[in-house]
C-alpha cells in the first residue's frame, strides 16, 4: 500500500469578482429607482398578507448546491492532479496517485480537508469512526468502499459538504452512519458511477443529484432525503423511508400522468414505457418504501398534466434565455382544474394539492415575481429575479439565493427561511423581513441588505462581502429638539476575504415628503456605524408633519446603496432655550452607569418646583421614563433597562432647562 498525502487550497475553480470591480455590475440604478415605489406600498415593512405556515429554518432542504456541483462537473472544473497547483498545499489525501493505490482506515480517524479517490484507487472504511471536515470526490475509476463505520462531517453552513461519485468510479457503502452538524448536504452521482447504499441511518438530510447515466441502488435506508432525476440515471429504491422525487421533465416531455398514495408504494416505475410518459430518458422504480414525496421540475417548454395527485414540489426551471412573469402562485393550495400562469410551457393540474411552489432560474433567463407564496426562489449562472411585493417565501421547500454571477433583487419580500448570495452572485435585500434567520454570504458573492427588518445583521463568510444599510429609527419624534437617528452603515468582509470593496463614508438627509430637495444632517461620515447614532437630527424651526430620513452609504468604487425611512414630527410641547450642559449646572452620575443613576442639580436659577420633571428617552426616541423632581439630588435605577445611551432631560413648566446623554452598560 502507497498512498500520497498531499496539500492543496482550491479543488473547485470558479470565477472570483476581480479587484478591478467594474460599476456596470452594480444595481445601483436599479435599487434607486425601486426604493420610493416599495417605501409607498410598504411604508413600515409590513408583512404581505399571504397565507403563513411554520418556518423550516433550522437546515432548508433546497437543491441548489446539488444543481452547481452538477453544473461544475460537466463543465470539468473538478481538478485532476495534473492541474494541481502543488505550491497550494494543505491537509488533502489523493488515493490513486499511483497504480493500484490504496488506503484503509480503521478505528478513530481524525481528518481536515478534502479526499480525492482517482485513478484506480481504493479507499476503505472498515469499522472506523471518522470525522471529517471537508469533501469526498471519488473519479476516474476510484472506487470508495465504507462497512460498519461511522462519518462525521461538521459543517459551518447548510449544504457546505459533499459526497460527489462521477466518471467510471463507484461506491459501496453498509451497515454505516452519517452525521453533517444536523444540516442538509450533498450527494452528486454522475457520468457512468455506480453507487450502492444499503442499510445505512442518516441523521441529516441529503440532496441528490444524479446526471448522466450513473446507476443509484438504495435498500434499508431510514432517512433517504431527495433525488433529482434527470437525463439518462437508473435509480431503485426498496425498504427506504422519508424519500422526496423530483421528476425533472425537459422541454421534450409530454406528461400525462396521476402519482399514486405516498404513504406506502410498492412497484412504482417511471420511465417512458409507461403509459402517459414520453420525452424522459430516465427511469426509477421503488418498492415497499414509506413517506414517498412526489415533485416535478418543468422545464420551459415541456407540456405536463397531472391528475388526481398529493404534490409535495413543483420546481419551476426557466432555461435557454427564458424571460416570465411569474405570478398568482401559492403554496398549499388545492387545483380543481388550473393551468399556471405561465406563457412559457403548459403545467395544468386536476384534481391536485400542490404544498410547495418554487422557481429555479438558468443561464441567462430572467423572471419577473410578484403576487406568489412559494418555498423557494433561487439564480444561477447569468440569471437574474426581480421580485416585488407582495412575495413571500415560507421557506417549506428551501431558501433563497443567488450563486454563479447571477443576481437577485428583492423589494418587500417576506422571508420564512434564509437568504444566501454564493459564489460570485449579487443579493440585493431591499425593505424585506426575515424574522428567522441573518442574510449570508458564501464564497466571493456581495450581500447587500437595504433598509430590511432581519433577525440579525448580514454575515459574510469565505471570501464575501456583507453590506448593511439601514436607519433604525425612531418612527415618530417631536419638533424643537435634537432627535437621534440610529440605524447602521457598514461593509464588512469575510475571513477569507482581502477587502477589495470597502466602506467609505455615509450620509444623512432629511425632507419633508412632497418636497423635492434633501437637506443634510451628516454629510460624508467617514465612520462605520454600527446599531448606534448615526446623527442628531436638529429638528429647531422645523414644521409637524411627515418626512424621510435618506441614508447614503458609499464604497471604495464610488457605489451608492440609499435606504430610506419614513418619520413623522409631532408638535413640541416645549420651548429649548439652552441645551449646552455648561449653561446648567446639572451633574448626572456616574456616568457611564450599570445601575443607580443620581442627578444633581445645582444651579439657584432653576431651582425644581412641583412642574419639574425628569424624562429619559431610548436612543430610537421612546421615553422610557418620566418623573416629578422633589429634590436638588435624585436617584433612579437603570439595572432594567438595556444597554446603550440614553437621553436625559429637565423639564420646569414647558420649558426644556436641561439636556444630556447617559451610557447603560
Amino acid at each position: 500500500m502507497k498512498t500520497t498525502i498531499i496539500f492543496i487550497v482550491l479543488i473547485l475553480t470558479g470565477n472570483i469578482l476581480p479587484a478591478q470591480h467594474t460599476s456596470s455590475l452594480f444595481p445601483q440604478d436599479k435599487l434607486n429607482q425601486a426604493t420610493q415605489e416599495v417605501l409607498a406600498k410598504y411604508p413600515n415593512q409590513k408583512e404581505a398578507n399571504l397565507k403563513k405556515q411554520n418556518p423550516a429554518v433550522s437546515s432548508p432542504k433546497s437543491i441548489t448546491s446539488v444543481l452547481k456541483k452538477i453544473e461544475d462537473l460537466k463543465s470539468g472544473k473538478l481538478k485532476s492532479p495534473a492541474t494541481i497547483n502543488w505550491a497550494q498545499v494543505h491537509d488533502t489525501i489523493i488515493v490513486g496517485v499511483v497504480p493500484h493505490d490504496t488506503l484503509v482506515i480503521t478505528g478513530n480517524w481524525h481528518h481536515s480537508g478534502p479526499i480525492f479517490v482517482l485513478s484506480d484507487g481504493v479507499l476503505i472504511f472498515k469499522h472506523a469512526t471518522v470525522v471529517d471536515s471537508g469533501d469526498v470526490y471519488v473519479f476516474q475509476h476510484g472506487q470508495l468502499l465504507a462497512d460498519s463505520s461511522s462519518f462525521t462531517f461538521p459543517q459551518q453552513y447548510f449544504y457546505q459538504r459533499s459526497l460527489m461519485v462521477v466518471q467510471n468510479a463507484s461506491a459501496k457503502i453498509q451497515h454505516c452512519s452519517f452525521n453533517y452538524s444536523g444540516m442538509s448536504h450533498n450527494l452528486v452521482l454522475g457520468d457512468s458511477a455506480q453507487v450502492i447504499i444499503n442499510a445505512v441511518h442518516q441523521n441529516d438530510w441529503t440532496t441528490c443529484g444524479l446526471f448522466g447515466s450513473p446507476t443509484l441502488i438504495m435498500h434499508g435506508v431510514d432517512l433517504a432525503g431527495e433525488y433529482i432525476l434527470s437525463d439518462k440515471c437508473t435509480a431503485t429504491f426498496g425498504k427506504t423511508d422519508t424519500l422526496l422525487l423530483w421528476h425533472q421533465f425537459p422541454n421534450t416531455a409530454l406528461i400525462n400522468y396521476d402519482f399514486p398514495n405516498g404513504d406506502t408504494v410498492y412497484n412504482y416505475v417511471f420511465n417512458n414505457t409507461v403509459s402517459g410518459v414520453s420525452g424522459i430518458n430516465y427511469k426509477v422504480s421503488a418498492d415497499s418504501c414509506r413517506d414517498v414525496m412526489w415533485a416535478m421540475m418543468p422545464v420551459n417548454g415541456s407540456d405536463v398534466t397531472v391528475s388526481n395527485s398529493k404534490i409535495r414540489a413543483i420546481g419551476t426551471w426557466f432555461q435557454h434565455n427564458d424571460t416570465v412573469n411569474v405570478s398568482q402562485l401559492y403554496d398549499n393550495s388545492h387545483y380543481a382544474n388550473f393551468v399556471a400562469p405561465l406563457a412559457d410551457r403548459n403545467l395544468h393540474l386536476i384534481n391536485s394539492d400542490v404544498q410547495t411552489w418554487s422557481l429555479y432560474v438558468f443561464d441567462k433567463s430572467h423572471i419577473n415575481v410578484d403576487s406568489v407564496q412559494v418555498g423557494e426562489v433561487g439564480t444561477q449562472q447569468h440569471a437574474s429575479v426581480t421580485a416585488t411585493p407582495p412575495f413571500l417565501l415560507d421557506g417549506s421547500g428551501g431558501y433563497f439565493w443567488t450563486t454563479d454571477t447571477s443576481s437577485v433583487f428583492s423589494f418587500g419580500a417576506n422571508v420564512y427561511s434564509y437568504v444566501r448570495s454564493e459564489r460570485n452572485g449579487i443579493f440585493v435585500l431591499a425593505y424585506g423581513w426575515v424574522p428567522f434567520s441573518a442574510p449570508q454570504a458564501i464564497g466571493s458573492s456581495i450581500m447587500i441588505s437595504v433598509q430590511s427588518n432581519t433577525a440579525a445583521d448580514p454575515i459574510p463568510y469565505d471570501a464575501a462581502t456583507a453590506w448593511l444599510s439601514k436607519i433604525d429609527g425612531p418612527d415618530t419624534s417631536y419638533t424643537n429638539m435634537q432627535v437621534p437617528v440610529m440605524g447602521s452603515a457598514w461593509i464588512d468582509w469575510g475571513p477569507g476575504g482581502t477587502g477589495w470593496m470597502n466602506f467609505v463614508n455615509y450620509s444623512l438627509y432629511y425632507q419633508l415628503q412632497g418636497n423635492s430637495t434633501w437637506t443634510k444632517i451628516v454629510k460624508d461620515s467617514l465612520v462605520e456605524i454600527r446599531h448606534n447614532a448615526l446623527a442628531h437630527w436638529n429638528t429647531n424651526g422645523r414644521s409637524p408633519g411627515n418626512y424621510l430620513l435618506k441614508l447614503t452609504v458609499k464604497n471604495n468604487f464610488n457605489d451608492s446603496v440609499e435606504a430610506l425611512k419614513p418619520i413623522t414630527l409631532k408638535a413640541g410641547t416645549i420651548s429649548v432655550p439652552q441645551l449646552s450642559e455648561n449653561q446648567i449646572q446639572v451633574q448626572v452620575f456616574p456616568n457611564p452607569t450599570n445601575g443607580i443613576l443620581s442627578i444633581q442639580l445645582k444651579d439657584a436659577a432653576h431651582q425644581p418646583n412641583e412642574n419639574t420633571s425628569v424624562e429619559i428617552y431610548s436612543a430610537v426616541g421612546q421615553k422610557v421614563l418620566h418623573q416629578l423632581l422633589q429634590n436638588n439630588s435624585t436617584q433612579f435605577n437603570l439595572s432594567g433597562f438595556s444597554k446603550g445611551v440614553y437621553q436625559i432631560r429637565l423639564i420646569q413648566g414647558h420649558t426644556l432647562i436641561y439636556q444630556g446623554r447617559v451610557v447603560k452598560e
